[in-house]
């Protein structure tokens, strides 16, 4: 599914599907809502290539319409760093 996504957007990179949750409890991501469930909260981490996460943006949903331009400035600095 992500990698459709990926593709019909024209993205160059992984999206990570989380299936029975493994990733999002590792990173303490995991929301548990009685009556409903657990899932995951939407975050975004940017990991440079020797694998350091660099950056994490948490509350994703509540910032979708400037969440975009905030990593697209930080893969910048990123490059800029290298």
């Amino acid at each position: 599914k992500n990698s459709e996504f990926c593709s019909s957007e024209g993205l160059d990179f992984f999206m990570l599907t989380d299936e029975g949750g493994k990733v999002s409890k590792a990173y303490g991501t995991s929301l548990s809502i009685p009556g409903f469930g657990t899932f995951s909260n939407r975050q975004t981490y940017i990991i440079d290539p020797q694998k350091n996460v660099r950056w994490v943006f948490v509350d994703v949903e509540s910032r979708i319409p400037r969440h975009s331009k905030e990593v697209l400035e930080k893969l910048k600095m990123l490059q800029l760093q290298d």
